[in-house]
């Protein structure tokens, strides 16, 4: 895996590690009103905090077909040069074939 690859990993990790210890923490305090209501003047961060989550993971669906598309791109062209290699190995084959028999005019061939 690449390097910024790891990297963006980290943070998607990170971000779902804040997320678990958030809700631990909330349910921790359930029973705290005034916590909770509280907490409710923050909604908007939280709003921020989940468009940021969903963004992460359009971000990994993005990258993960852009690197689905170019392994594809590159296995058809390694086909491409495989059957190329395949011909050229054919052809020089049977030229040896060819310089491999004798070249007798009195021996008909049928």
């Amino acid at each position: 895996m690449k390097k910024n690859r790891l990297i963006f990993y980290a943070v998607f990790g990170a971000f779902h590690l804040f997320l678990v210890v958030f809700t631990i923490f909330i349910e921790s305090n359930k029973n705290d009103f005034s916590f909770l209501t509280q907490m409710l003047k923050w909604m908007s961060v939280m709003k921020y905090g989940a468009f940021l989550g969903l963004v992460l993971l359009i971000a990994d669906l993005v990258w993960a077909l852009k690197i689905n598309r170019d392994e594809k791109k590159e296995k058809a062209v390694l086909a491409q040069e495989n059957n190329t290699l395949k011909a050229k190995l054919f052809d020089l084959q049977e030229a040896a074939k060819q310089a491999s028999r004798p070249s007798n005019p009195n021996i008909k061939s049928s």
